[in-house]
């Protein structure tokens, strides 16, 4: 009996080979989706890696109730993009050991690597950021802006992950009223990158205003660039739409 953490890669088909042969000896398969926008219907995995999925509610991987079923039985926990990308997901293995249970954690690629799709080092960015659904909440959160200044104090450039239903035009709205309210500017252009590794994948490279009127599918993330080196410009230039 034991317990698998799965990362399914960026894009329906790349999940690893080791994985995939994993899922086929479990009782139970799960899947986190209440932190991303899925680029693919969920059907479709299930007919490319031929067992049934069940998609899981963000307190039934909090309450850790789902490694209560690995102590009888052999589960699986699919995770969009890397495994580990959310600390959630490390405080079930933390808790597997705890308890001693068998686990096995499988990597795949992640926003973090294939952001470098734009042409930008991924040596030359500093730490991420999350922008809050501001419709989620009854004050608007701005502390996202701390990160790009401090960020760009270092010549580093920002990843900004936009919340789940987060709409381009209004991270765009949300993103230009945080740079007033805080006082911290935004450079003259920014950049989106939808659909990460997968064959829809478009960039953006334009004025936040401008990229704001893109009919710019979810997910997407943004990317706050500080100092750009000249490959870097000519890269951004050369790939976005």
């Amino acid at each position: 009996m034991a317990f698998y953490l799965i990362g399914t890669g960026m894009n329906k088909k790349s999940i690893s080979a080791d994985a995939l042969e994993t899922l086929k000896t479990c009782d139970k398969v799960y899947l986190e989706n209440y932190t991303v926008n899925f680029p693919y219907p969920i059907k479709e995995l299930e007919k490319i890696f031929e067992v049934k999925i069940t998609e899981l509610e963000r307190s039934a991987v909090e309450d850790e109730s789902i490694l209560e079923e690995a102590k009888n039985s052999n589960i699986a926990l699919l995770v969009y993009g890397d495994s580990l990308s959310a600390t959630t997901h490390m405080q079930l293995i933390l808790e597997c050991k705890k308890q001693s249970i068998e686990y096995a954690v499988f990597h795949a690629a992640s926003i973090i690597i294939t952001i470098a799709e734009t042409g930008l080092s991924l040596y030359k960015f500093g730490k991420t950021a999350s922008m809050p659904n501001w419709k989620e909440h009854t004050n608007k959160p701005t502390s996202f802006m701390n990160y790009i200044k401090n960020n760009a104090s270092i010549q580093a450039h920002t990843l900004i992950l936009t919340d789940i239903g987060l709409e381009i035009n209004n991270a765009i709205e949300q993103l230009i009223e945080s740079s007033k309210q805080t006082e911290i500017e935004l450079p003259e252009k920014i950049i989106a990158i939808s659909n990460a590794a997968t064959p829809n994948q478009k960039i953006f490279y334009d004025t936040p205003e401008v990229i704001g009127k893109q009919n710019i599918p979810m997910p997407f993330c943004l990317i706050i660039p500080s100092n750009l080196h000249f490959m870097e410009s000519d890269a951004l230039e050369e790939l976005k739409e």
